[in-house]
């Protein structure tokens, strides 16, 4: 009986570590069909000639600039599916994946053809927690009273109560299965929001199409990242987080959804930059307003980065 080929999709940008340690846990797979595929987004060390020498099984397209985490992924995506794929696996290239992660996770996208996408449970690493295993990242989400969205089990030991799956808004871009047949229909990650907010956007357009998105519990990987805790993201996090959010607000939100946003987010704000000035970062506080200011200047993807010194020309 054959299986679904799968398509994973890695963006590299001068992380030669974490692409690596990610492509080690790959090679252990048990899922029997896959393209391997590492999108390298512009890199200006030698982190791409490592890896082909490192993994010359792997598949490597070269980008010639930093087209953001949604340019990379649909580089990877238009490849993947021209080659033969029937899905398409959206992978953070900083984290290390179980040897069985990806048949679950294929199970249940293939459950249902009103499924688009699929996510699994996402831990911290335990090296970025001082060794303590089983802390949840991602869990599903849901919105909050603000119209935000936030993970269930966030910063949570796992317990065993997020094993029952679920639909949920929207499947992390750290661990995205995407059916095929719906990307040629909706099309892929939109490339105003460079980075963060395009998952949701894109999951948005898949339920606008009659379709769901559904938490896997038994698709389990670790996401091997340094983002700072609560009160201490960098700038550029802050900056792309409030800047995007408006934009997937602008698309989706009409009528009462439209005016709870817009009344309850720009306080959430308040919220948030009262927090980070009390956490002694002051640049991440002001990147908020940033964000919100560079929205309504009509700045989308990479405009603005530049501008704020987030990357250079």
């Amino acid at each position: 009986m054959s299986v679904s080929r799968i398509g994973i999709v890695l963006v590299n940008w001068n992380s030669y570590e974490d692409t690596m340690v990610c492509l080690r846990s790959l090679a252990a797979v048990t899922y029997p069909n896959v393209e391997i595929i590492v999108v390298d987004n512009g890199s200006k060390d030698d982190s791409l000639s490592k890896l082909r020498s490192e993994f010359p099984n792997v598949t490597y397209l070269p980008s010639k600039e930093n087209t953001g985490f949604t340019g990379g992924n649909n580089l990877g995506i238009d490849h993947a599916l021209n080659a033969g794929c029937d899905h398409v696996l959206l992978l953070n290239n900083d984290t290390i994946v179980l040897p069985d992660f990806l048949e679950p996770l294929v199970k249940r996208l293939e459950s249902d053809p009103k499924i688009a996408a699929a996510s699994g449970k996402i831990y911290y690493a335990p090296q970025t927690r001082g060794g303590e295993d089983k802390v949840i990242w991602y869990a599903g989400c849901y919105r909050k009273w603000h119209m935000g969205y936030h993970h269930y089990g966030v910063e949570e030991k796992d317990t065993g109560k997020f094993e029952t799956p679920k639909e949920i808004p929207y499947a992390s871009g750290c661990l995205m299965l995407l059916r095929g047949s719906v990307i040629r229909e909706i099309g892929v990650l939109s490339p105003e929001y460079f980075i963060y907010w395009e998952e949701a956007d894109w999951c948005h357009r898949a339920r606008d199409a009659g379709y769901i998105c559904m938490y896997e519990p038994k698709s389990v990987i670790y996401h091997n990242f340094t983002s700072a805790a609560l009160g201490y993201e960098t700038a550029f996090h802050m900056y792309m987080q409030y800047r995007n959010c408006f934009i997937y607000a602008k698309k989706f939100y009409h009528g009462f959804d439209s005016f709870r946003f817009w009344t309850l987010y720009p306080i959430y704000m308040l919220y948030r930059w009262v927090f980070d000035l009390r956490a002694k970062n002051p640049k991440a506080a002001r990147a908020i307003w940033w964000g919100m200011w560079d929205y309504f200047k009509g700045y989308r993807g990479k405009k603005g980065l530049v501008e704020r010194g987030f990357m250079k020309i």
